[in-house]
């Protein structure tokens, strides 16, 4: 018996050469066209560069990214069906939306956790009650430990700061009521410590631990303000402040009723961390000034770690409660700042689904772009068939464009994305500080921040366009010859 004659099978070269062909304009672009792109290439150019260059406001990056997008609008139409080019630029736009947010909320994300952590270490180890007196030998157990960078004891409470003035008689004076109190967190730092802790001099504006001294016959001890907090204060470098504990905060009965401790400081320094709860309500000063005013004996609140690996921290904090004694305690910076994560993240999946229905609209529109088409190759399809190609080779082409459609449009789009994340980075949007936490718009772009948004327009792409798939390859082959 003959062999019955070979079906056509879908190649993917074939495929993809006739799915390119098929995405390309046929005709000639307009002239306008051109023009439009090269004055909006050039208004992009300029913007960026004054992005770059300047602090000209909001308005040249504002430019450039609004010039962008007709840039790349017009290349949409030189280069593509006028039908298709409309769902590939709404995939770039939806995909490059998505990625400047994403980039955007991991920026916060990562500072957030960056800054705290700078202030706070990777690691606490507190005790349960008021006694830590052993801090000592215990510090100096988790500096021998290979994986910790520096182990510092603190003590910390909350104060009264208020600004004074010498008088005539070289004493000193509180100045006027509107310029203090101010009720915020001192925290009382060893300098000998913290100097194998690397981000305690970024926050500090001389760059330098001389500003935390301890206070001698001849000077009295020094203080850092955050820069917040000595503007609401109306001090500056070299005014003085008075340090007021109130003495129930010692949480004993035989205190109660007994006159607040105080002590002067001169400021020596301003802290400026990029965190606004930080910088308007935190001052520092030295350990031994702090235990004398907070405790009165030689006991801390704690003692902070610096891990040569963050991430080990959960791990290293599981070894030590497994191997002190029940009263002490090892926190993370994880469960530190676990309740500010979980906010962020929360909004990060809140906006990714709002604006992933951008790349869904854009789906939408690339169904009636392959439907359009379709129609207007009804001809050139019945030829194909017509030749030998079978209903698979039909399906697999346009299943083909659709996917081309999503993949062009997601590198375009991520492109786009990276560059608006590169602009919000050059010009450091100013936030509020009252409203905030951090006092610019910080940008972080991870790998899933750019594979994130084009795998999903991608995928979206190529599940619409399987119906229009199906229906291209069901035209007669008869009906088709017809229009031809």
């Amino acid at each position: 018996m003959p062999r019955p004659p070979r079906r056509w099978r879908p190649r993917a070269p074939l495929v993809a050469m006739t799915a390119g062909r098929l995405l390309r304009r046929e005709g000639p672009p307009g002239r306008w066209s051109g023009r439009v792109l090269v004055c909006s290439g050039v208004i992009t150019a300029i913007g960026a560069a004054l992005t770059l260059t300047t602090t000209g406001g909001i308005a040249p990056p504002l430019v450039a990214c609004v010039a962008s997008l007709v840039a790349i609008g017009m290349i949409c139409v030189r280069w593509l069906m006028p039908a298709v080019a409309v769902a590939v630029f709404g995939v770039a736009l939806g995909c490059a939306a998505l990625t400047t947010v994403l980039a955007v909320t991991s920026g916060f994300e990562e500072e957030l956790t960056a800054r705290m952590t700078r202030m706070n270490g990777h690691l606490l180890v507190t005790k349960y009650g008021l006694d830590f007196s052993e801090y000592p030998a215990l510090a100096e157990e988790l500096r021998g430990d290979s994986r910790v960078r520096a182990a510092s004891p603190f003590a910390f409470s909350m104060a009264a700061i208020v600004p004074i003035r010498a008088d005539a008689a070289g004493g000193a004076a509180p100045v006027s009521s509107t310029r203090g109190p101010a009720i915020t967190v001192v925290k009382g730092i060893d300098p000998a410590a913290v100097v194998g802790m690397r981000g305690l001099r970024e926050v500090l504006g001389s760059r330098s631990l001389a500003a935390l001294r301890a206070g001698d016959v001849r000077h009295v001890p020094g203080i850092a303000l955050g820069h917040r907090l000595a503007a609401r204060l109306k001090v500056g470098l070299g005014d003085s402040v008075s340090l007021v504990i109130p003495a129930e905060l010692d949480g004993q009965a035989e205190t109660r009723g007994r006159p607040p401790r105080h002590a002067r400081f001169e400021v020596l320094d301003l802290i400026d961390t990029g965190v606004t709860e930080l910088d308007g309500g935190l001052a520092l000063i030295h350990l031994s000034a702090a235990q004398a005013i907070f405790f009165g004996k030689a006991r801390v609140t704690g003692i902070e770690v610096e891990l040569a690996d963050p991430d080990a921290a959960p791990m290293i904090a599981a070894e030590l409660e497994g191997r002190l004694p029940p009263v002490f305690r090892a926190t993370t910076w994880q469960q530190q700042s676990a309740a500010t994560l979980a906010g962020l993240r929360q909004i990060r999946a809140a906006v990714s689904v709002v604006l992933g229905l951008l790349e869904v609209v854009a789906a939408s529109a690339l169904v009636a772009s392959l439907l359009l088409l379709v129609r207007r190759k009804q001809a050139a399809i019945a030829t194909l068939m017509a030749m030998g190609a079978d209903s698979r080779l039909m399906f697999w082409i346009f299943e083909a464009v659709g996917g081309l459609a999503g993949v062009v449009g997601a590198a375009v789009g991520v492109g786009l994305g990276a560059a608006y994340a590169g602009l919000i980075a050059a010009f450091r949007y100013p936030l509020e500080g009252e409203v905030y936490p951090i006092d610019h718009l910080p940008v972080s772009l991870g790998a899933w921040d750019l594979l994130g948004p084009a795998l999903a327009a991608v995928i979206i792409c190529a599940a619409v366009s399987g119906p229009v798939a199906l229906l291209a390859a069901q035209v007669p082959v008869l009906r088709g010859l017809g229009r031809a």
